[in-house]
């Protein structure tokens, strides 16, 4: 039997609004999420949750083994909630068991160990660490990266509260960004990360800069969905969803059949990628046009002549906000394909920075 239990009773005037959404985000969060009568059950590695929904309410229940364990659950339930419904100003508060801060039990602290330029443009660290079996997941490709200041010789990493918060070191908060897992062999503790080195300001480019072999970096996760089984698949990106057409490319079965569009500023970010022989690979050129200010990507897309069944076809694609809006919305309205055979990103949104997404919630990167 679980050792720790809490609850937390959400004055929700407009949880029927929000409901599918959080249960969504949850899913998308490595978590096993099941409808049951007004609410739903969630299940993850580290406990179990159920959430249901009373007149202008949302209920919380979650159990857990251990300490770590039962404050990511309260902060994994917290932070979506607050993050998909922001707008309505939630007050969350947690009642029952409390374990005192403790380090999420996810968190795994890597090293660099090379540094390789693919492209211009596109630079790959190779990281090691220790028992990342629970990252090596087909469906959930993405992690959140904690970056420490060069040079730093007794890192400090963030605990979760029992108010379902983060607390960050002393030292201030840490540096966060999150990135796809381009590939993972757990058996050698060794993943790869691909960086986009887009000239930019943001944590991650600024310590993709300077990393060198040694240097550590924390990680929390996986997320996001990767591919979903299907006949024929369209995937789309631009460079930020590169890393994961590629990973997906290179596991999709050698039967697969489709088409996968990489938006690039040019012919040198053009890399070497395998994949079943019936998956086209076709590279589109920005030719001297920033990121995020062209609608090549997503004019292609509508463009393509899709299968006229589809009921085996599947999405995936990640980019830009204004882009990621348009195909989705090309693909459920006009094309008809259910959103249960679509994963789609918007990976970032052009004039904001991850933290101002954060503060703004997800209506600032979901259509």
């Amino acid at each position: 039997m679980p050792q720790f239990t809490a609850r937390a009773a959400i004055a929700f005037p407009n949880i029927d609004a929000y409901l599918d959404q959080i249960a969504a985000s949850l899913a998308a969060h490595n978590m096993d999420v099941q409808a049951d009568g007004d609410g739903y059950d969630v299940r993850s590695a580290f406990g179990t949750a159920h959430l249901e929904t009373a007149p202008s309410a949302l209920h919380l229940l979650v159990q857990a083994e251990d300490p770590a364990a039962f404050n990511r659950m309260k902060h994994d339930l917290t932070s979506l909630i607050d993050f998909v419904a922001r707008s309505e100003a939630l007050t969350i508060v947690w009642t029952g068991d409390a374990t005192g801060a403790a380090p999420p039990p996810d968190l795994r602290i890597l090293t660099v160990r090379t540094v390789h330029d693919l492209t211009p443009r596109m630079r790959r660290f190779t990281l090691q660490g220790d028992d990342l079996g629970r990252y090596a997941v087909s469906d959930q490709i993405h992690c959140r990266l904690l970056f420490q200041e060069k040079g730093t010789h007794s890192p400090e990493w963030p605990h979760l509260g029992d108010n379902g918060r983060i607390l960050w070191p002393a030292a201030g908060k840490l540096a966060t960004r999150i990135y796809t897992i381009r590939r993972i062999d757990p058996a050698s503790g060794t993943l790869d990360i691909d960086f986009f080195m887009h000239g930019g300001k943001g944590p991650g480019v600024k310590w993709a800069n300077t990393a060198s072999p040694g240097d550590i970096v924390g990680i929390l996760g996986p997320a996001a969905y990767g591919p979903k089984p299907a006949d024929w698949v369209l995937l789309a990106g631009d460079e930020t969803g590169l890393p994961g057409i590629a990973r997906i490319l290179e596991n999709l079965p050698a039967s697969a059949q489709g088409v996968a569009l990489i938006e690039v500023a040019d012919t040198r970010e053009e890399q070497p990628i395998e994949g079943p022989s019936g998956v086209e690979i076709r590279w589109l050129h920005r030719n001297g046009a920033a990121s995020g200010t062209t609608s090549l990507l997503a004019d292609t897309v509508c463009a393509l002549d899709l299968p006229a069944d589809k009921t085996g076809l599947f999405f995936w694609g990640g980019a830009e906000f204004a882009t990621f809006k348009t195909m989705r919305t090309y693909l459920t309205q006009e094309i008809g394909l259910p959103r249960s055979r679509i994963v789609a990103f918007s990976h970032w949104r052009r004039g904001m920075s991850e933290e101002e997404i954060a503060e703004a919630g997800a209506s600032a990167i979901s259509a």
